[in-house]
């Protein structure tokens, strides 16, 4: 090692040590539990949607329509003076003069009742799936932003560190290119080493400042679903999450009809299921059409006194009705046969959907797959090579066979390894985050199976997951 400090350049030596021999950079937003959790923020976002609340009142409406459509209609009271004289306008003047007091009740047709509060049920579960589907579709949604914000905050940390350091070192270099105390015109830092410096200073500020650029754009968006006192508050990055697909969807995946299964368990296909219930409903309804409705009727009918004095008997009649379905026929017919047709559409859709759904999992799991392969290769092969070749150009450096530039680029590349890195390890979430969406399941490794894929292990350099 201390063939290290005997080339041409000690300084900038001492730069390119620091910067190689550092510790793997850790980045932690916050202390555990200070920070702003992706599960906090879920929780937050679910609170807080104005849409979760509507669609909750929805269900309640549907369900209170369901229990009143079970009702009759009701009855119908009516007071009549009937066979009034017009001569006289007496009340005892006529035998067929009376006060009546009936009263009526139309029947239901059929099972119209019991269908309209099965159809508001429907719309009631309708309504409960649509929830379900809005809290996926919003955990999604967060889960996205939260990772957005979370990697370039991450990327911000790992970058500003480097540059700190740089700054540092560059500093030093400087001091002593300035003083030149106990070097010697040969083996002192070259004025060209003070400007690569300077130069890469400037490219690191540049890069941080749209780091911060990214991190600001997606933590406004996220800051819509936060309370006012989370505004501010930073992401705990080591709550990013490590999901494992659930057993279920692996084993699924080789076969269409397993996987079919998983994802009729999914709110979208709970909504065509509910859909196609109502067209069946519907069905069933226009086919009431054709049932006669009845009705009900009962009086009392008082009379007076004749003009003798002579008491009267009342009158009380009882009746009943029935319409006649005599211009139903075509029409009706025609009614159901419209209804049908709505249910076999509804099917149609509903078999799209599960070929959207397929296609969409089977997109996403392939994505996945890929890339923890091009994780794998980072971990297991291109930051190895990226850190060899510091070190072989260190060596190589103190024993002035290389410039110094040479180590500054060997430098920035792994800055940029790390930060590529990271950014892949955030598309690897993201695309976990999508299959959560459609099967969920997901779950974190256990330390066993952590180990056993190097692939999902914190990287070199990059945050601590």
């Amino acid at each position: 090692m201390m063939l290290f400090f005997t080339g041409r350049h000690p300084a900038a030596q001492a730069i390119v040590f620091v910067l190689l021999c550092w510790p793997a950079l850790r980045v932690l937003a916050t202390e555990p539990g200070l920070g702003l959790g992706l599960e906090q923020t879920r929780g937050y976002a679910l609170q807080s949607d104005p849409a979760l609340r509507s669609q909750r009142q929805l269900e309640q409406a549907y369900r209170q329509d369901s229990a009143a459509s079970r009702y009759w209609p009701n009855p119908k009271i009516a007071l009549n003076a009937q066979n009034l004289p017009t001569d006289s306008w007496s009340f005892e003047q006529e035998p067929m003069t009376q006060i009546q007091l009936g009263i009526s009740q139309m029947l239901p047709r059929g099972d119209s009742l019991d269908l309209q509060a099965q159809k508001q049920s429907l719309m009631a579960g309708l309504s409960r799936e649509n929830q379900a589907l809005r809290a996926r579709e919003l955990r999604r949604e967060v889960s996205l932003l939260w990772l957005e914000a979370a990697r370039a905050q991450a990327a911000e940390k790992l970058t500003a560190e480097h540059l700190q350091h740089l700054q540092q070192q560059a500093a030093v270099l400087n001091r002593r290119y300035r003083n030149a105390s106990g070097l010697n015109a040969d083996s002192g830092p070259q004025q060209q080493d003070l400007l690569r410096v300077e130069l890469e200073t400037q490219r690191i500020r540049e890069r941080l400042l749209n780091l911060q650029q990214q991190y600001q754009a997606a933590r406004q968006r996220l800051n819509e679903w936060l309370p006012p006192g989370e505004a501010m508050t930073a992401l705990a990055l080591e709550d990013a999450p490590r999901f494992e697909p659930a057993a279920e969807l692996v084993n699924a995946m080789p076969d269409d009809q397993a996987l079919a299964a998983v994802l009729m368990q999914h709110p979208l296909w709970a909504q065509t299921e509910n859909r196609v219930a109502s067209a069946a409903a519907d069905i069933e309804l226009a086919r009431q059409e054709d049932k006669a409705q009845w009705g009900i009727q009962a009086s009392y009918g008082y009379r007076g006194d004749d003009a003798m004095g002579n008491d009267r008997a009342d009158f009380v009649s009882v009746g009943v009705s029935v319409d006649l379905t005599l211009f139903n026929g075509e029409r009706n017919e025609r009614k159901v046969a419209a209804s049908v047709r709505r249910r076999e559409a509804e099917q149609t859709r509903q078999q799209l959907l599960l070929r959207q759904l397929l296609s969409a999992v089977r997109n996403e799991w392939a994505q996945y797959q890929l890339q923890r392969q091009r994780l794998e290769f980072y971990d297991q092969t291109l930051l190895p090579q990226i850190s060899r070749q510091l070190q072989a150009v260190k060596n190589s450096y103190g024993q002035d066979r290389d410039d110094f530039n040479d180590v500054i680029r060997a430098v920035m590349e792994r800055l940029n390894g790390d930060i590529e890195r990271l950014n892949l390890l955030r598309e690897l979430h993201k695309t976990a985050i999508r299959l959560e969406f459609y099967a969920p399941g997901f779950s974190a490794p256990s330390p066993a199976a952590s180990a056993a894929q190097p692939g999902i292990k914190s990287g070199r350099g990059t945050e601590q997951e």
